[in-house]
């Protein structure tokens, strides 16, 4: 199964009554025969593509690509043809499967007895099929190395994902197999993943080596590895003009803050904190320093939702148990460490010491605009762990930067925001997750503030409309996403409708780790 962490328990039905068929017209050829003969030939030379292209494989098995017939949704049994074993659907009309020798034959043989006779035992199956092709080395690049291409460094690090093997004597040889393949090409391995769905490497190599990668019979996807979109705007206010922050009630339900680090001395937040970890590399990790402040600006948001608001109340009343763990750098620099792997251990740890239920997880990679294929990544890892643990994540849809804007994005606002480039971030496709978008409330900026006799910045989203840099959904299947909008800022643009668009004076206003 692609999905192993989301099966569902059959349920039975209350009553016999009512029940509801499926009664889609199926395709039926006119011409069985006809039909047989074509996808036969289809069959061959997908085959002998096949051959000769893919390099490497843990096993003999060939990798072939079955496309359905459009508006064909439903995963057919394939697997109940001998020989035949399925390892992902991706979209919705894009079957792969590993097929040993005798399942090839199964193949042509059912398609050359439909050929000659017009008919075949579960035929069905056989009509549902489109056509037949090879996992291209197209359909291996991720988004992100599609529309960027590869980096211009010498050696750079890339994410490998392969194909999900069930078995573990498989997975073993698989992992073995592919490791041994990826260090006699001269790669160097940072870091690894293997969890029941999603096994991937993180890779340092060179354009050469990436090309011979992108041909390896079990990569499933090589994409750049993660780049962080964070914008944070802070109102610089003296917390010293604050009374002491008491400590929250003994029984103060407890809020994860996954981030890149927490100042856990900040007056306003150090008597909520009940703990701060770091769960990167030693190397890597120095405790609660944070580069840029994210981590802190997060928690203000979480242990006190309208920071604003507790500015001009004049005091800050906690009324959560705060917990921090850092699981990514916001440094600048490529991280050479999965954050899935940091999350899994942060999560782990924060539920099995203190009983945490609640992970917040302000993260948005850039690299993995959603294309509508299976879930990656760390939205994987989320809906694995929410199983698994009965834990809650909320996540961020993630945002477009200025730069990704249209031209006169006033008026282009708000069609954009449904192209294909404004589709969510990993792990905002998470479907266990509680992924928000983001909704403007202010629409001056601060130049407009100090002009106001003046036309000087032009509001590009009105009060309670999305956010002009929120993204959305749907995630896969065509699951609404976001499940709920919160106050994220706005942007204007300039007066004299050249140049980028302003956002002072209309962000969200938090606690800044300086």
């Amino acid at each position: 199964m692609p999905y192993e962490h989301l099966r569902l328990g059959r349920e039975e039905p209350l009553t016999d009554r009512h029940r509801r068929q499926d009664k889609r017209p199926r395709f039926k050829p006119t011409d069985p025969r006809g039909f047989g003969a074509t996808l036969r030939d289809r069959f061959l030379a997908a085959n002998e593509r096949n051959a000769q292209a893919d390099v490497g494989g843990f096993d003999t098995r060939r990798l072939i690509k079955i496309q359905l017939r459009a508006g064909e949704k439903m995963l057919p049994p394939f697997d109940g043809i001998e020989g035949i074993e399925i390892v992902s659907q991706e979209a919705q009309t894009v079957v792969l499967a590993f097929a040993t020798a005798e399942g090839m034959a199964n193949f042509e043989s059912r398609l050359s007895t439909l050929a000659q006779s017009g008919d075949v035992t579960r035929k069905e199956l056989l009509y549902v099929i489109e056509d037949f092709d090879r996992w291209t080395r197209e359909d291996r690049l991720g988004a992100a190395l599609r529309d960027q291409g590869m980096p211009a460094a010498e050696r750079f690090l890339l994410d490998i994902e392969l194909w999900p093997v069930d078995q573990r004597e498989s997975r073993t040889r698989l992992l073995n197999t592919f490791r041994e393949w990826v260090r006699h090409l001269g790669c160097e391995i940072t870091d690894q993943l293997d969890q029941p769905s999603l096994v991937m490497f993180r890779i340092r190599c060179a354009v050469a080596q990436a090309e011979q990668l992108l041909e390896h019979r079990d990569v499933r996807t090589i994409d750049l590895i993660p780049r962080l979109g964070v914008s944070v705007e802070i109102l610089i206010t003296d917390v010293n003009r604050f009374p002491e922050v008491p400590a929250p009630p003994v029984d103060a339900p407890a809020v994860v803050v996954l981030d890149a680090g927490l100042a856990s001395g900040h007056p306003l937040v150090g008597a909520a904190v009940g703990d701060a970890q770091g769960f990167l590399a030693p190397q890597r990790d120095s405790g609660d320093r944070e580069p840029n402040g994210h981590g802190t600006f997060v928690a203000g948001l979480a242990l006190y939702g309208d920071v604003e608001a507790s500015i001009r109340a004049g005091a800050f009343l906690p009324s959560l148990r705060l917990y921090a763990g850092k699981v990514f750098e916001d440094d600048g620099h490529d991280q050479a460490e999965f954050v899935e792997r940091a999350v899994e251990e942060a999560v782990r740890y924060f539920r099995g010491t203190y009983g945490c239920r609640i992970f917040n997880l302000s993260y948005g990679d850039r690299n993995k605009v959603y294309d509508g294929r299976h879930v990656r990544g760390l939205a994987y890892t989320l809906d694995l762990l929410t199983r698994e643990l009965d834990v809650l994540f909320v996540v961020p849809t993630g945002n477009l930067t200025a730069g990704e804007l249209p031209p006169d994005a006033q008026r282009a606002y708000p069609a954009y925001l449904f192209q294909s480039y404004a589709r969510l971030l990993d792990p905002g496709t998470a479907l266990s997750a509680l992924t928000v978008g983001g909704m403007s409330l202010k629409t001056a900026t601060r130049q407009a503030q100090g002009n106001n006799r003046t036309i000087e910045d032009h509001p590009i989203a009105q009060a309670g409309q999305p956010a002009p840099f929120t993204r959305a959904g749907p995630s896969i299947g065509g699951a609404i996403k976001p499940d709920v909008v919160e106050e994220a800022g706005n942007w204007a643009a300039p007066r004299a409708a050249v140049g980028m668009p302003r956002h002072r004076g209309m962000g969200v206003v938090s606690l800044n780790s300086g």
